[in-house]
């Protein structure tokens, strides 16, 4: 086989790296004089399929690792180092400049050889079992996709679906864990290799989970009641990233969105609920969430490599039936008393419970 290159690749990016919101990079693709013919109503197109030559990469890996630390075969990933070195990637056309062609979200280098551009044809995927069935064989499929595209905006929708709303605090929690988890190159399957802790019980934890895939239920999810906005991904043997927000963060979104602050003092912290109110702090708490976003991360966080102790993975234990009502339980939380087998409900015993004040270890006032 023979190819010629039939353009070449500018943009910003000089050297390999992790390219954060691939979608967003504008890209030229310079056509050299001997092709531009073949650009003609090219114009007419919406999306179209780059074919690049990986012109840096040097030999190839048959079994490599992705993005999330997951072991693959090179042809069930996007790896660059492949074979006959070739990447395909579907862009947006902006606009046609002569023997120029602007486009966004093409995953090249600057210099990258072009060696085909066609026409994306989406139809022959309608009805294919495929699209359906991705998120069946991995259900984080869509959030590791937008981690490893650092699509956080979309990180962040699907965080609130969860919250309910949005909010800044929910936009740290995604931003940090984002961070995170490419240092880590890490997957996360909720079966308690990857464990988060999380240091605060306030909206930053819903985007923690979301992104980590740490949860409560599935014991990934580790609680220090510290009140600090702060995450830390750890593997089995205690090494990870602690990513802490910087002291002056809250001062500094006020600053960049003096009426977020406003109205969220008169809505939460004043308990005020005027209808209209609260629709404006929605609208001021979204706009505020998004624009966080597009900040630079070391102007919002410290992150730092750490090495913890870490707990055993959690027992599986059996379930009894008290005896008094008759509810099944967990034999930990539970006892024989006088002959009976009575759970700690029943018995009146006091476990430390969570809400939105901390870890409490006395009983509610009655």
């Amino acid at each position: 086989m023979k190819t010629e290159p039939i353009a070449t690749v500018r943009n910003e990016f000089k050297s390999p790296e992790f390219i954060k919101e691939a979608d967003k990079i504008i890209s030229k693709i310079e056509f050299n004089d001997d092709f531009a013919e073949g650009l003609y109503k090219i114009e007419n197109q919406q999306y179209i399929d780059v074919i690049f030559y990986f012109h840096r990469s040097e030999d190839y890996d048959l079994v490599t690792q992705i993005f999330t630390g997951e072991t693959r075969g090179v042809f069930a990933s996007r790896s660059p180092r492949r074979p006959n070195g070739l990447g395909v990637t579907t862009v947006k056309l902006i606009r046609r400049e002569n023997n120029t062609l602007v486009v966004s979200g093409l995953d090249a280098l600057d210099g990258t050889p072009v060696v085909d551009i066609k026409p994306s044809d989406f139809s022959f995927m309608r009805g294919l079992d495929f699209i359906d069935d991705t998120p069946i064989n991995n259900p984080r499929f869509d959030v590791e996709k937008y981690i490893s595209r650092g699509q956080t905006d979309k990180l962040l929708m699907m965080s609130a679906q969860i919250h309910g709303h949005y909010c800044p605090g929910l936009s740290m929690g995604v931003m940090a864990t984002t961070h995170a988890m490419v240092e880590m190159k890490h997957e996360s399957d909720g079966m308690e290799d990857l464990l988060a802790v999380v240091e605060t019980n306030n909206c930053f934890s819903d985007g923690v989970q979301l992104v980590s895939g740490c949860t409560f239920g599935n014991n990934a999810l580790i609680f220090k009641d510290y009140g600090k906005n702060a995450v830390s991904l750890v593997t089995r043997d205690g090494n990870g990233i602690r990513v802490i927000g910087r002291n002056d963060m809250r001062s500094h979104i006020n600053q960049l969105f003096p009426e977020f602050e406003m109205l969220f003092r008169k809505v939460v912290v004043e308990q005020n609920h005027d209808q209209k109110l609260v629709t404006s702090f929605r609208d001021a708490s979204r706009e505020a969430s998004f624009g966080l976003l597009r900040l630079p991360f070391d102007e919002l966080f410290i992150s730092n490599r750490i090495q913890i102790t870490v707990p055993a993975y959690a027992p599986i234990e059996h379930s009894l039936e008290c005896e008094h009502c008759h509810e099944m339980f967990m034999a930990s939380r539970g006892k024989q008393h006088n002959s009976e087998i009575i759970c700690n409900a029943c018995l009146g015993v006091h476990h430390p419970f969570l809400d939105g004040h901390g870890i409490h270890t006395v009983q509610w006032s009655k």
